[in-house]
């Protein structure tokens, strides 16, 4: 369901979506939720599709609609000959601010590539159509990976390092909901709050649905990236 304050984004699109562009809220160790919180409170002529902290993702705007978050704005100087807010989803990571300098946490970073190439798989999108917002225009943004290269080869390593749900399991995850048996709804929440089970991005989780080796790969992955986080 959109969150998002509905001057702040174009219900519907107008071409298919074929780029990811990663940005930074510039804020001050905030959070996903208070990223909600004001875009829909607010308007500000401006949104993102999700925003990722350390506890994992937020969607302000569905997949299906335009936010507006690519665009120049009179302000800035198109780079790339293609992506538009039309045609892309938007991710924000959420920041960390200390001694007049910008970064990320290990967890957010973690938690963006899961959702970045979870998004990667459902929309058929390659690699190399994973952006900046640097890269489709001239803003400075994020911060932290566009002063810092390596950062940001660091992360599209992650991506595609990353072990996630291949597009056959999305799929059959479709229309499950998310209703976990009343035994396991406290175990369900933590392993969805800790980023160890993730749906199909439209509130889809499968719970009742059959473990494939794989899928348990992946989640004994997670649990053991979290434990050397937190050493």
């Amino acid at each position: 369901m959109t969150t998002a304050h509905t001057g702040n984004y174009r219900p519907g699109r107008s071409a298919a979506i074929r780029y990811l562009v990663l940005h930074y809220t510039a804020g001050r160790n905030d959070s996903a939720q208070s990223n909600l919180r004001y875009f829909e409170q607010n308007v500000v002529k401006a949104s993102a599709h999700y925003f990722v902290d350390d506890l994992g993702w937020m969607q302000s705007v569905d997949d299906g609609d335009t936010a507006w978050s690519v665009g120049t704005a009179g302000i800035y100087v198109q780079k790339h000959p293609e992506c538009r807010n039309e045609n892309s989803i938007s991710i924000e990571l959420c920041c960390r601010y200390a001694t007049g300098q910008y970064a990320f946490s290990k967890k957010t970073v973690r938690n963006a590539a899961q959702l970045t190439r979870m998004l990667m798989t459902k929309y058929d999108i390659p690699l190399g159509n994973v952006l900046r917002h640097y890269d489709v225009v001239s803003k400075h943004c994020p911060a932290p990976w566009v002063d810092d290269e390596s950062q940001w080869l660091a992360f599209r390593k992650m991506i595609v390092e990353e072990l996630d749900m291949t597009k056959q399991e999305l799929l059959s995850l479709a229309d499950t909901g998310d209703h976990p048996s009343d035994w396991a709804a406290e175990a369900a929440s933590w392993a969805k709050q800790m980023g160890l089970i993730q749906g199909d991005g439209e509130g889809n989780f499968g719970w009742q649905q059959p473990i494939t080796r794989e899928a348990l790969a992946v989640m004994l992955h997670r649990f053991s990236q979290l434990q050397t986080e937190n050493a």
